[in-house]
């Protein structure tokens, strides 16, 4: 997977520094916003998901392929995070890193601002839980095929980006707690094995163009 993120990045950069108009391509960072949505599973009223911020950064390009209509591909490295307790006091913060490969089909509406459409090929690089490693443990089997939409503005060479990230299907994620029971102190772990659940992610990205 490693030789494949370098070959496209490869050829994003070979083919921008070659190119004239209207094939363009630099760099981007931002913000995340990681949701979760509700838990479907039968410790649902255990186990608490809550929303964190994380980030992103990569390459970006966007070939013009007509007055109207650009590609936008992207090569991403994102880290995502999210807070799992459970009413017993159990927990810790979850998190997921991802390579992310968007390819958006974007609209030019007016002036400077397009709109976004595409897919996202999202490919998990590790997942797990931080802090307390003995009191929690997370794992998460994404789905590898999204969606995206968004809306975009470029002005010479900076650009930004608001962006929805979803999926087809839910996730699904495993997750066991290390509790101390109330009744005699000894600590007993209580297992969730399957979690399905909704990610979906906001991304405002800046970006700018060489």
């Amino acid at each position: 997977m490693r030789k494949l993120i370098l070959v496209l990045a490869a050829i994003v950069i070979c083919f921008g520094a070659e190119a004239k108009s209207p094939l363009k391509w630099g760099v981007k960072a931002g913000l995340n916003y990681h949701t979760v949505g509700e838990l479907t599973t039968l410790g649902r009223d255990i186990v608490k998901a809550t929303d964190r911020v994380g980030w992103h950064a990569g390459l970006q390009a966007s070939w013009q392929v007509s007055r109207m209509f650009s590609i936008d591909p992207e090569l991403i490295y994102s880290r995502n995070s999210y807070n799992l307790t459970t009413e017993m006091g159990g927990g810790g913060i979850a998190y997921l890193n991802t390579v992310d490969i968007p390819v958006a089909l974007g609209v030019n509406v007016i002036g400077p601002l397009k709109v976004q459409a595409g897919i996202n090929i999202n490919v998990l690089t590790d997942s797990g839980a931080k802090d307390d490693q003995k009191a929690f443990r997370f794992n998460l089997t994404p789905q590898v095929l999204g969606y995206l939409l968004g809306v975009g503005a470029d002005f010479g060479r900076f650009n930004v980006s608001l962006r929805y990230n979803g999926f087809f299907e839910k996730n699904e994620g495993s997750a066991s707690f290390n509790i101390l029971m109330q009744n005699d102190g000894a600590v007993a772990q209580v297992e969730d094995p399957l979690m399905r659940m909704r990610v979906s992610t906001w991304q405002l990205g800046v970006g700018f163009y060489f």
